[in-house]
C-alpha cells in the first residue's frame, strides 16, 4: 500500500482511535512533531468528550499503551505517522493532497469545534 495516500487513510479510519490520532496529527501538522503525552491527552479527551486537563491517570495510561504498542506502529507502517519511541515525539509525514483533505474533512465532521481549536 502506498504511504500517506487516500488508500492508507481509508485502511485506518474504520477504528475510531486511529481516526482520532490522525485528527490530532493533522491539527498539529504545522508545529509537528508533537510530544507523545500531548497526543495521548488529546485522543483521550476526544474519546471521553472531556478537556485534556481532566483526563484521569488511568485513562491516560490506557490510551498511552494502545498508541505506543498498536496504533502508532500501524499508522507509521502506512506512512501516516512518524513515531520515535525513544524521543517520545510523533510527527505527520507529508500526505497526498487528497489524503490531507480527507482527514481534515472527517475531523471537522466528527469533532467539529474541538478539532478547530489549536
Amino acid at each position: 500500500m502506498p504511504r500517506g495516500t487516500v488508500a492508507s487513510v481509508l485502511a485506518s479510519v474504520p477504528e475510531r482511535r486511529n481516526r482520532l490520532v490522525l485528527y490530532a496529527l493533522s491539527r498539529h501538522a504545522e508545529t509537528a512533531p508533537v510530544e507523545l503525552e500531548v497526543l495521548v491527552r488529546e485522543v483521550a479527551a476526544w474519546e471521553r468528550n472531556q478537556s485534556t486537563e481532566s483526563i484521569s491517570d488511568e485513562a491516560f495510561e490506557t490510551v498511552l499503551e494502545d498508541l505506543t504498542q498498536t496504533r502508532l506502529p500501524t499508522l507509521s507502517s502506512r506512512g501516516l505517522a512518524d513515531f520515535d519511541p525513544l524521543s517520545g515525539l510523533v510527527g505527520r509525514p507529508t500526505y497526498s493532497m487528497s489524503a490531507t483533505t480527507l482527514v481534515d474533512c472527517l475531523a471537522r465532521t466528527e469533532l467539529g469545534a474541538p478539532f478547530l481549536k489549536p
